[in-house]
């Protein structure tokens, strides 16, 4: 009971607030300053419309004890630290099939080794410094953000021998590249809310 009226607290003021923005941006505008949004006809009467953005509301998490409290705590640490690397990965994977849509074929491989040393450059001292559950967050972050498990992208930049290798040595310390990424279970399911969080602090 307690969750639903803190809830409440929170949507009614909102759904106020936006009431009263709503009113003053259909009121009959001037001739100089007019105001166009969509409409929609019900029953003969035209109504103006706005498409407003999701405002996702979430309780507080309740954890039964305090080892569940530091265990989450840490899964919060480790997906802050990995998920920045899962979205530039996506950005990265973007931009470089776009500039090799316009190459030749033959120029592919040349570009790709040149930026993979680039990226190396970069980030390979920040990534070695992942813990190994920080690394096995970032394969099923890099699922999640590009759409392919970390296994294939390594195939379609550096080849099948080369994703083979490196799914055979992951799988000696227990990574696995073909990893997907499931928000509505388990360990993912609480990813998800982490990130969600992140991204709302974002905004």
């Amino acid at each position: 009971m307690t969750r639903f009226l803190n809830i409440t607290r929170f949507v009614y003021p909102a759904i106020f607030l936006l009431l009263i923005i709503s009113t003053g941006g259909f009121a009959q505008p001037s001739p100089d300053n007019k105001i166009m949004v969509p409409s929609i006809i019900i029953n003969g009467e035209e109504l103006p419309t706005l498409t407003l953005k999701e405002v996702p509301v979430v309780a507080n998490r309740v954890f039964k004890n305090q080892k569940d409290l530091l265990a989450y705590l840490k899964l919060k640490r480790d997906v802050k630290k990995a998920y920045p690397y899962a979205v530039l990965a996506s950005i990265k994977l973007k931009e470089y099939d776009a500039i090799m849509a316009n190459i030749p074929e033959n120029k592919r491989a040349p570009f790709l080794k040149k930026t993979e040393q680039e990226l190396k450059d970069q980030f390979e001292a920040d990534l070695k410094n992942l813990t190994m559950n920080q690394g096995k967050i970032l394969i099923r972050l890099i699922n999640r953000e590009t759409g392919m498990t970390t296994f294939k992208v390594i195939k379609d930049y550096r080849g099948t021998f080369s994703a083979f290798m490196w799914q055979s040595l992951g799988l000696i310390w227990g990574n696995n590249l073909k990893w997907k990424y499931d928000p509505s279970k388990g360990e993912d399911m609480l990813i998800e809310g982490i990130i969600q969080e992140i991204q709302d602090k974002e905004v």
